[in-house]
């Protein structure tokens, strides 16, 4: 009563302090502008207010060194885990997190031999299955562009690529691949390529969405059209594929189950002793979402 009259709130270090738990996690992403991440920050935070967490939210920007810091001074906050959802800090700072004092959850991206637990979605099924899509649709000229190898799923989805050629009796060296970036400009450089080719395939399975829009952006410059002349298939499903001109069909990652399994398996870990660290990584299914984008091969 005293508290309430006085508006008295405890104090969160010494409570912390005392308690040695903060009730604060670290989420560390590759990049906040990338319309993916925001909606694993959101799962990851609407999961978190559930249980009266705090998330300390860090945007490494695709910077080691700036990884690096971060890492450091999420540690010396006293977060009761980290959460990183950055394709490449788990392997360039696999020892470091493998040795933190608290425990670390890896979020679209694998560290296998560090021993630390992580979720991702099924790269190499769901890009096997955009390829089937498009096959399904009487596309037998198959690009696509893939992402620099440092990104997590470039290798996987290129091999589900792959994997779907070899199903459909083609040989898997015949597809035409050329590289982007994982953003717009990339996606519209790579597409360029790939037009200039003779024959230029028909159907397109891009690393991701945004991949996907910049070469929705070649194809228009070419003066053809998406899907009449080209068909497009991109990966995560971002809020912006279904607004696009045509909609973007697209493989939709579990992005919210995702965010939400990564959380309580620090908020298990914190309330109770630690679970044994594993190298398993858990693979969720994806799902094919048919927009406009693609549409049945001319020829």
């Amino acid at each position: 009563m005293a508290a309430a009259d006085l508006d008295y709130r405890p104090s969160g270090p010494a409570r912390a302090l005392k308690l040695r738990r903060s009730r604060t996690l670290g989420l560390l992403v590759t990049d906040i502008e990338n319309p993916y991440f925001p909606e694993i920050v959101r799962a990851v935070e609407d999961a978190a207010h559930e249980r009266g967490f705090a998330v300390l939210l860090c945007n490494a920007t695709d910077d080691p060194r700036r990884e690096l810091a971060y890492i450091n001074l999420l540690l010396e906050r006293r977060v009761d885990g980290i959460i990183v959802a950055a394709s490449r800090v788990g392997t360039r700072h696999a020892a470091l997190l493998a040795r933190a004092p608290v425990p670390v959850v890896l979020v679209n991206s694998e560290a296998p031999r560090s021993g630390l637990p992580a979720i991702t979605s099924d790269n190499r099924g769901g890009a096997r299955v955009a390829a089937e899509h498009l096959f399904g649709l009487g596309h037998r000229r198959i690009g696509h562009i893939t992402a620099p190898a440092t990104n997590a799923a470039a290798a996987a989805r290129l091999l589900g690529v792959q994997d779907a050629l070899r199903r459909a009796g083609i040989a898997p060296d015949s597809l035409a691949v050329a590289h982007g970036d994982g953003r717009v400009a990339g996606g519209e450089r790579a597409m360029s390529e790939l037009l200039e080719r003779h024959p230029a395939p028909t159907g397109v399975v891009c690393y991701n969405d945004l991949t996907a829009i910049g070469a929705m952006r070649a194809v228009a410059r070419a003066g053809c059209s998406v899907p009449g002349d080209v068909s497009l298939v991109g990966f995560d499903d971002i809020d912006l594929a279904q607004w696009t001109d045509p909609p973007l069909t697209t493989i939709a990652q579990p992005k919210r189950e995702m965010g939400a399994w990564a959380f309580a398996r620090l908020a298990d870990a914190e309330d109770g002793p630690a679970p044994p660290r594993r190298a398993a990584t858990v693979r969720l299914p994806t799902t094919l979402i048919v927009r406009g984008s693609t549409a049945r091969a001319r020829d």
